[in-house]
């Protein structure tokens, strides 16, 4: 009782009742991982949706300085931790067939924007509406910001639904697009080189490390600090701030690649880039306000998700015409609509480690593209 009457109080024991809930959780997740519930359904769409429920039952808040720690902090540090192992020379040659993908990925979503245009009525600031929600879909929150601005639209009310709307729809996306590799039938339809070897070959290599070294943490831990550090500085050096995640995972794919066969022998980097994922999974979760979305934005709510339906039918559609592999095709779909943190945290959650750097470059692709994609669609529906 005392632990729920410290929730959500901004005080230095409400903070740490926060963090004791979302250590749990994602202490949750890894447990999760090892029932048959879990390796159905994966550790991360549990952990989703136990976030989305403590929230939605007001255990813990919606929002939270906690949150933006999390999303401020922890996201930029488990990055480097996913991405120590990237053999650039293994990755480059498979990234057509991911860049086709998100080639995809966006003419779905604009599909999407215009669908739902034409079939819910969204009144006189529908134009403005559709575009910054469909730039969220290309980039992220950091687009849904940009756009609106530069469309001048402002406008309180109708941007709270909306990110209540954008916030609960990615939410659900994210949960169906964990679910959909274990669905069978679009396996056999849409077959993943990926999914069925790389899994395998992870288990291997953990079960070869043996026990995880507490200096090795330390070091990878470090590592990934000097990596947020580094990769901050330039960003802000070079005018580019807002994309500091991008200057983060070119320093700690240099890193990786110059220091290779050391950091080969580091034990547990990995796995503590998904703990930190999957605490920010949680946060996600707890995020998505049913009640809002419902009480101020179902019309808003039903655009997204013909948005998104559209948009999933193009990749999905795209991948079995273009023979391409599931997986790249569902990491190239969360890279565009919901930005390079999910996707890589779903790339990293799946074991697809082939597929970690590209997640983050697809993501930080559909930031750059999205303001531009956005204004554009405002400016051509009438």
């Amino acid at each position: 009782m005392l632990a729920t009457a410290l929730i959500g109080t901004e005080t230095v024991a409400g903070t740490f009742a926060l963090i004791f809930v979302f250590l749990g959780l994602a202490a949750f997740g890894f447990w999760a991982e090892t029932t048959r519930i879990g390796r159905i359904f994966s550790g991360v769409i549990l952990v989703i949706l136990a976030g989305l429920l403590l929230s939605n039952l007001r255990v813990v808040p919606f929002q939270a300085p906690f949150y933006d720690a999390v999303w401020s902090y922890v996201v930029p540090l488990a990055i480097p931790l996913l991405l120590f192992k990237a053999d650039l020379r293994r990755i480059l040659p498979e990234l057509g067939p991911v860049l086709i993908s998100f080639v995809l990925a966006v003419i779905g979503t604009i599909a999407g924007v215009l669908i739902g245009y034409l079939a819910i009525p969204l009144g006189p600031d529908a134009p403005q509406i559709v575009s910054t929600l469909g730039a969220s879909w290309i980039g992220g929150s950091v687009n849904f910001a940009a756009v609106s601005q530069a469309l001048a639209f402002d406008d309180p009310t109708l941007l709270s639904a909306m990110a209540a709307a954008d916030n609960v729809g990615g939410t659900l996306f994210l949960t169906l697009l964990v679910l959909l590799p274990t669905w069978r039938f679009l396996q056999r339809a849409i077959p993943s080189k990926i999914m069925t070897e790389e899994p395998k070959e992870v288990e291997e290599e953990e079960a070869a490390a043996g026990a995880v070294a507490v200096p090795d943490l330390a070091v990878a831990l470090a590592l990934s600090a000097f990596c947020c550090a580094a990769g901050y500085v330039i960003a802000a050096a070079l005018g580019l701030a807002t994309y500091g995640i991008l200057f983060v995972t070119l320093v700690a794919l240099l890193i990786a690649n110059l220091f290779a066969a050391r950091l080969t022998r580091l034990a547990g980097d990995f796995e503590l880039g998904m703990f930190f994922m999957y605490v920010f999974f949680a946060v996600m979760g707890a995020g998505a306000d049913i009640g809002a979305m419902i009480a101020n934005a179902l019309p808003i709510f039903a655009f997204v998700g013909i948005m998104a339906a559209v948009h999933l039918a193009v990749v999905l559609g795209g991948a079995k015409l273009f023979r391409l592999d599931l997986a790249e095709a569902l990491v190239a779909s969360n890279a565009v609509a919901l930005g390079p943190a999910t996707a890589v945290a779903m790339a990293a959650g799946q074991r697809w480690q082939s597929l970690v750097t590209p997640a983050v470059m697809l993501g930080v692709l559909g930031y750059a593209i999205a303001n531009f994609l956005g204004v554009a669609l405002a400016n051509l529906l009438p």
